[in-house]
């Protein structure tokens, strides 16, 4: 018995944060407001597929899905340190509601050129990146310290679960009825997540330090640069984030180029990847209390490495999807690690700026890498893109060398 309860208490603590009644009523919510998101990604992606846009115009979903990430991430941290966390996610979701119902009136009317799709997503996106530090930022306030890792981990879990939902749900309705339902799709699920925000008590307003909102930014670049350990996780979160869009910018390409190849299969290959991630979350659960940061962010890094270059060599549709399984667990391991760890080291008071700096290097990679790999793929096809860009993501875990994450326990001395 003894031997069974400790097999399954790392099961336990992984779930222990949906116990508080505010975080799991927020975190169900999220997750199916991700699911539309997913099911617009798919949308958008396969319209610009449909229009016989190359690689490299294909890729660009990815870039204006991730540029409002690091243009507005380090507003929505002021406004998560400045403002009442819920109502800055309120009207950022809100604001990509609209932007979806744009879309999909665009689509409905024939008017949907790739330039303004390509737009759209942009402003989609900016109401993501305003709600994302608020979201991470209140983590903290509705789970106990002990319970932030399993709670930043089941974030992921939840926005991983949204990634096997909604792309399969977008798949099969662009595949049937074509892309404006998917848009549709997201403007309700947005509807959902705005419903709970409305239903949820105000609290009182964060501190807010400095008056002027610039001053406030500075202020949390100052303090992002002056800590060695939040250098690491920023320098490390670019290493990743390029490499890493590879997969997420060329999936679409590479889907329509497989037998068979259509918006459902786009769907199923991008739902494996997510369905990784939540399988790597669990595993994360036994791994943390076993193995530091560093090590973990390694070991993911050189996992979708791996799956990478695997890639490039495989062009038949299950193969891939057991590799993009595997590759989510990596996703996972390497983007809540490096959460966990901004998490644990910021100032309370400065947490929300803390998260949008990272949040800012991580997605910024992730745009820079749907140009690179896009144009890379258009010149020398899509396994050469995959090839290059997992060489890249294990030549990247040398940088451990200058910029290693910290042991757990010198995670808030090392930040102080």
């Amino acid at each position: 018995m003894p031997a069974r309860r400790a097999a399954t208490a790392p099961f336990r603590t992984a779930w222990a944060p949906l116990r508080s009644g505010p975080f799991r009523s927020l975190w169900i919510a999220t997750m199916i407001a991700n699911i539309g998101a997913w099911s617009q990604t798919v949308g958008a992606a396969w319209l610009l597929v449909e229009s016989a846009g190359g690689a490299d115009q294909v890729a660009l979903v990815q870039t204006a899905s991730s540029a409002p990430v690091v243009l507005f991430s380090l507003v929505g941290g002021v406004l998560a340190d400045r403002r009442d966390r819920i109502t800055v996610q309120l009207l950022a979701q809100s604001w990509s509601a609209a932007a979806a119902l744009a879309l999909a009136t665009l689509v409905l009317q024939g008017a949907a050129t790739p330039p303004a799709v390509l737009v759209l997503t942009f402003l989609v996106g900016i109401g993501i990146a305003l709600r994302g530090p608020a979201w991470q930022a209140a983590i903290c306030d509705l789970v106990p310290a002990p319970q932030v890792p399993a709670a930043v981990a089941l974030s992921s879990v939840g926005f991983n679960l949204s990634r096997v939902v909604g792309p399969f749900i977008g798949g099969m309705v662009v595949a049937t009825l074509g892309a404006a339902p998917a848009f549709l799709i997201n403007v309700l699920t947005s509807l959902v997540l705005i419903g709970v925000l409305l239903t949820r008590p105000r609290p009182p307003r964060p501190p807010a330090g400095d008056r002027d909102g610039w001053a406030s930014m500075r202020t949390g670049l100052r303090y992002v640069c002056a800590s060695p350990v939040l250098r690491a996780v920023l320098v490390r979160a670019v290493a990743v984030g390029i490499p890493a869009g590879a997969i997420l910018a060329l999936l679409p390409v590479f889907a329509s180029a497989a037998p068979g190849g259509n918006a459902l299969l786009y769907g199923l290959l991008l739902g494996a990847f997510g369905a990784g991630a939540v399988a790597g979350a669990v595993l994360l659960a036994r791994l943390r209390p076993r193995w530091p940061p560093e090590t973990l962010l390694s070991g993911a890094s050189l996992t979708f490495a791996g799956v990478l270059a695997a890639l490039s060599a495989t062009p038949s549709p299950l193969p891939a999807a057991a590799l993009l399984a595997l590759a989510g667990i990596g996703w996972i391991g390497m983007l809540s690690t490096l959460n966990t760890t901004v998490q644990l080291a910021a100032a309370p008071e400065l947490r929300g700026r803390a998260l949008a700096a990272y949040m800012t290097c991580a997605f910024g990679g992730l745009a820079l890498g749907g140009v690179i790999w896009g144009r890379l793929a258009a010149a020398g096809g899509v396994d050469v893109s995959f090839l290059a860009a997992g060489l890249m993501l294990a030549l990247g875990t040398g940088l451990r060398l200058h910029f290693a994450l910290p042991m757990r326990d010198d995670v808030g001395e090392a930040a102080s």
